[in-house]
């Protein structure tokens, strides 16, 4: 018996059951089929790099005096406080970005008994150091006169141990970023579409988008000082965005 025949036999009520279930299951295959088509994405990162130049250099010249009379060292400090300033001023710095630093005084001998201080050396008992920060925009100035610190060390400054010479500062990364930004997301899209392209298909809508994080280093990997982007005047800013597509 053909089916139509067998149908022409089974109630109304069946025939409409059987027809929505067979709508329903139609359903069923193409919405799996869009849900399937919908989900197909790539995730692919752009990156972005802009060399830029510090604008604001910090050097702190840091110097101390010891001896057995705290008046004397004090007075020997005064003597460094002046020759330094006058050193920075003789070499083309303005009297506003100069600023003294904190002066610490460290008596070697503290809470020695004086059993234990008559057999110490008190020539060294007292250590007071100080220096002076210099704050300037003239980066290329700072960069050229911290070169000549023999010159600094020839008139008996004692430059502490700790000297690492100035650092340099960018501070116009917000006048960049959206730049960047676009950049970026335009390098994910390329990539994106070089995937879709082997993949047969066509690069669509953004599904999600992270920009990253901003990061800044020395432009080179071995300047004049030192590797650290805090002592490099050239740096270089990155990004790399992550984005996900939609695939069509």
């Amino acid at each position: 018996m053909k089916i139509s025949e067998k149908l022409k036999n089974l109630p109304t009520i069946w025939v409409v059951i059987m027809a929505f279930g067979v709508a329903l299951g139609g359903f069923f295959i193409g919405n799996g089929v869009y849900k399937s088509l919908a989900a197909r994405t790539v995730t692919v990162k752009g990156l972005a790099e802009m060399d830029v130049v510090a604008d604001t250099a910090v050097w702190n010249i840091k110097f101390n005096r010891v001896g057995a009379d705290l008046a004397r060292v004090q007075s020997g400090i005064d003597e460094d406080l002046a020759k330094t300033r006058q050193f920075l001023i003789d070499n083309g710095f303005e009297e506003n970005e100069l600023q003294n630093l904190r002066i610490t005084v460290r008596d070697k001998y503290a809470g020695y008994s004086d059993a234990q201080r008559q057999g110490a050396d008190s020539n060294d008992r007292y250590v007071i150091e100080t220096g002076v920060m210099v704050r300037s925009k003239s980066v290329n100035l700072v960069d050229s006169v911290s070169r000549k610190m023999g010159d600094l060390v020839r008139q008996g400054v004692t430059v502490t141990e700790d000297y690492t010479g100035p650092i340099y500062v960018f501070n116009g990364l917000n006048d960049i970023k959206i730049k960047m930004i676009e950049e970026a997301t335009k390098n994910a899209r390329a990539a994106g579409e070089q995937f879709a392209k082997d993949a047969n298909a066509s690069l669509g809508k953004i599904k999600t988008a992270n920009q990253g994080t901003f990061s800044v280093s020395a432009r080179d990997q071995v300047d004049a000082w030192s590797d650290n982007e805090r002592q490099s005047i050239n740096k270089r800013v990155r990004v790399v965005s992550t984005i996900t597509f939609f695939l069509r």
